[in-house]
Parts: structure tokens; sequence; C-alpha cells
């Protein structure tokens, strides 16, 4: 008894540890956005001064207390405005997202389709084209069978034995976790979004969406190459479904909201890893490995679908008659 509650406990804190590594980008493009305030506020008390011919660095430290550098590329005085020229208003701070404004609900929605596949191979390469991505995965794997050979199955026999308070939720942790669940609510986002004619909803419901398939693809090959059984015998347990998709969903969201968004959602999480481990649908080894997957599919999706060069986040400014590209970078 006493190891099961142990081990709840362990996976609902390792689901805040998690989140607590992954707020400098959130903060980075607060940052990024405060800047593109003051960028808009200076071009209009200074419209009439000639443009500045060369690109203009402005140094700022980030809420993380990370040290930013902003390169501010003016155009001319008579060039269209960058904001304009990528679809978006002036007016809408730190928007780059292209705008659905106006444009028929069938129109957008065949694009959408259309490009669907292509963005679920983008999301691909996001996860598992970079070497940093693959060495997470690896000491998650690495991780995943010491617990697997040292831990399994002595939480198993607890388990089997005892129940836990988490026995008394039912199935609400089965349901907040399953993946139907993630996939639906982001196509109600994305009917949302489009109705409302919101670009930014817009853009994070196609990349949520994109996250979950990959993370949902990723999954299955795993189960089917590894063919593991539950505890409960049930097949491909191996690694937890469950658990990767709630943690690809907080993550896309953490990415896109900040920590407002993330740490709930991380948390319900790890609650439902651990009902997982309650129902004897998983062991705790399934569920270290599905995190970590989620974890890095979420975060690279969704960053990878933000404009980037060289390393720098790139977001347009603009005011009355100029405009231009702010590349952020932290270090």
């Amino acid at each position: 008894m006493r190891t099961g509650r142990s081990v709840m406990a362990l996976v609902l804190a390792a689901a805040m540890v998690v989140s607590a590594g992954c707020g400098r980008d959130a903060a980075l493009s607060r940052q990024a956005d405060r800047t593109y305030e003051r960028l808009l506020a200076s071009a209009a008390e200074a419209q009439k001064a000639p443009a500045v011919s060369h690109p203009a660095t402005v140094g700022a430290v980030g809420e993380g207390g990370e040290r930013l550098i902003i390169f501010a590329a003016p155009l001319e005085p008579d060039a269209p405005a960058m904001a304009g020229a990528v679809g978006v208003e002036a007016a809408d701070v730190g928007a780059a997202f292209e705008s659905i404004e106006g444009r028929p609900f069938g129109e957008i929605l065949k694009r959408d389709l259309k490009e669907a596949p292509r963005s679920i191979g983008r999301g691909f390469i996001h996860s598992y084209a970079k070497p940093e991505n693959l060495i997470i995965l690896g000491v998650a794997f690495g991780a995943d069978r010491i617990v697997r050979h040292n831990l399994d199955g002595q939480i198993r026999g607890d388990l089997r034995d005892n129940d836990t308070s988490l026995a008394e939720t039912g199935d609400f942790g089965s349901v907040i976790g399953n993946p139907a669940l993630h996939f639906g609510i982001a196509g109600a986002w994305y009917l949302a979004a489009v109705r409302g004619e919101n670009a930014q909803h817009h853009e994070m419901s196609k990349t949520l969406m994109e996250a979950l398939a990959v993370n949902g693809l990723s999954t299955m090959a795993l189960k089917l190459s590894m063919g593991d059984e539950s505890p409960n015998g049930e097949k491909w347990g191996w690694p937890s479904g469950h658990t990767s998709s709630s943690v690809c969903f907080a993550s896309v969201l953490h990415e896109f909201y900040g920590w407002e968004a993330g740490l709930p959602l991380y948390l319900l999480a790890g609650y439902s890893a651990a009902s997982r481990l309650e129902d004897r649908e998983h062991d705790l080894s399934d569920i270290v490995f599905g995190a970590a997957l989620g974890w890095v599919v979420g975060h690279s999706v969704a960053k990878g679908e933000l404009p980037q060069v060289a390393g720098f986040h790139v977001l347009p400014y603009g005011g009355p008659d100029t405009g231009g590209l702010m590349f952020v970078k932290s270090w």
C-alpha cells in the first residue's frame, strides 16, 4: 500500500518537474511582444524621422533572467508595412500568423486538409531530426529499462493487493488522458477559431492536431514493435498512449500560452498517468517513456511551426509608414 501511494506521488511530482524546465521560450515570447510594443510606440512618435538604413540592435533581459538580443531591420518609409505583407494588422501586437478574416470556412478547411500530410511530415522532422531530442529519448529509454527491471514487478504486486485513494475517482483519469478527447478538443478549438476568424487560435489548433497526430503515430509504432503486455494482460502496453498524449497536449499549449496554461495541464497529465497505474493498465516504465515522448513531440512541433532563421525567432513589426522583422534569440 505504501509503495503504491509513493508511486502516485512520484508521478504527480514528475509532472511538475517536467513542466519546470520549459518556460524559457514562453518568457522569450512575452519579452518579444513587449519589445514589439515599444517599437510600435517609438515608430508612432518618430514617424516623420528618416528611416534607419542599417539594422538596429536592442539588448534586453527576459523574465527568466536570460539575455536577449533583438535585431530590428526597418524598411524604407515608403515600403509597405511588413505586418500587412504577412496578412496581419499592425495593431495585432506580436502577431505572426496568417489572417483568415473574411475567408469562407470551406476554403480554409480544404486548404488545411490538403496541407495536413505535409504538416505531419514536418512534425516528424521537428521531433526526431534534432540530436538533442534523440538524446532526451535515449536517456528516457535507459531510465525506462532501469525502472522496468527494478520497480515494475514490486509495484504490480503492491497495486494488485491494495487499492489507493485514486480508486475512488473511477474512470476520470482514464477519460482526461484519452487521446480521442484531446483530438476532440483540438477539433472543436479549430472550428471555433475559424468561425471566430481568430488567426492565432487557428494556428494553435492546427499545431495541436499535428503534434497529437505525430505523437499518436509514434506511440502506436512503438507499441506494435515492442508487443509488451500491460499488468492486466492486455496487449501493447508500452509506452503509455494516455500519458504521451496528455503530456503532448500540455506541451503545445505551454508553448503557445505559457505557464498559466501549461502547469494545470501537466498536473492533469500526471494524475491521468497515476490513475493508469492504479487501474493496472500500465507499468511505471510505460509511463516514464510515454511522458518523455509526449514532451519531446509537443514542444518540438510547437516550436517548429513558429518561424525561425538560424535559431532566431522571427516576428514582424510595423507602424503607419514603416515595417520590418524582429530577430529574437536567447542564450
